[in-house]
């Protein structure tokens, strides 16, 4: 009777952990074809504080199960840059509290570089094309180290330069991709074990297009649950800013259009559901752990972007951009 008992405990044993594994396997979910979003709430975040005109190029991790976003920032005359102060629920980011940070770090990017526990902040504007900064709390806004190359190369054709880096690793390399508003996304890569550091001057060509439908605001994510990643690129269309999707089996290969026009977009006006803006524009896909992986898990993709009122004739630099939140609908 008691090897029967032993035998039972097994076969329930085996019931509950085919059972756990058949739930794991329902919940993995591949990329839409098509996207359709819902604004999540149909209404800016919130608002710029301390005399800011704007809130833009979003970047966000999650920190010890709650939200943590660095954003770039325009005041009356020049760009800077800040982090919001932890907040468990999208409703809260509106009431935390906006923290400017002493050294701009425009654009940035952040993320855990997990390998060595520490954590990395990359942005443009600073001593090269592109420089980052670590540190031990990504909360402290002004508690990052001095600036350290992260990239010194140039590009042709463009007018503005080497803008909007991402940095995003596999089990052997880190990448960096940027644009150049200039119809052109580029990479650059280096061993996981020589990462933070220079990238060098050296990069490639990667994707090439009219300069309105690849211009900026490049970002790239692993797939959850697939052998895939997910590069996303802002365009300019008729009727505001969009995004294009492109997909690839390896970060070193080469990238297939998954989708192309203004009227069926990754995301923009056309299937947002967003009503407060005519403009998906820079920022990041809420990723589901914050390891240089930048993984991100299409069961519930949500997006953070940057959204501005409609026809409100500002320059551009001071265009009222505030952060939105899209989810997509499954």
């Amino acid at each position: 009777m008691r090897l029967i008992k032993t035998n039972m405990s097994l076969v329930s044993a085996s019931i509950v952990f085919l059972a756990s594994a058949a739930v794991v396997v329902a919940q993995t979910c591949a990329l839409p074809s098509t996207y359709k979003w819902t604004a999540t709430p149909n209404s800016a975040l919130a608002s710029p504080k301390n005399g800011w005109v704007s809130l833009k190029d979003f970047t966000h991790v999650p920190y010890n199960g709650k939200h943590l976003v660095y954003a770039s920032n325009h005041g009356s005359t020049n760009y800077g840059s800040m982090n919001f102060g932890l907040f468990t629920n999208w409703s809260d980011m509106a009431s935390a509290s906006q923290n400017s940070m002493t050294s701009a770090t425009v654009a940035p990017t952040i993320f855990l570089f997990a390998p060595k526990n520490i954590w990395v902040l990359a942005y443009q504007w600073g001593p090269t094309a592109f420089s980052y900064r670590t540190s031990s709390d990504p909360t402290n806004a002004n508690g990052w180290s001095s600036a350290q190359p992260l990239f010194s190369g140039a590009i042709s054709g463009s007018s503005t330069g080497a803008i909007d880096q991402t940095i995003i690793g596999d089990s052997t390399n880190m990448y960096l991709f940027f644009a150049g508003d200039n119809g052109k996304i580029y990479r650059a890569s280096m061993p996981i074990g020589n990462f933070p550091g220079d990238f060098g001057k050296s990069s490639e060509v990667i994707l090439s297009d009219s300069t309105n439908a690849l211009f900026e605001a490049v970002q790239v994510y692993t797939v959850k649950g697939q052998n895939q990643y997910l590069m996303i690129v802002e365009a300019i269309g008729a009727n505001g800013r969009f995004f294009r999707s492109f997909t690839a089996t390896s970060l070193g290969s080469s990238w297939t259009k998954q989708t192309t026009s203004e009227s069926a977009p990754f995301a923009g006006k056309a299937n947002s559901g967003a009503t407060w803006t005519n403009d998906i524009s820079h920022g990041d896909l809420i990723r589901s752990n914050p390891d240089q992986t930048m993984t991100v898990d299409p069961c519930n993709l949500q997006l953070l972007f940057q959204g501005q009122t409609p026809n409100n004739g500002a320059s551009y630099d001071k265009q009222p951009y505030r952060p939105g939140l899209l989810t997509l609908q499954r």
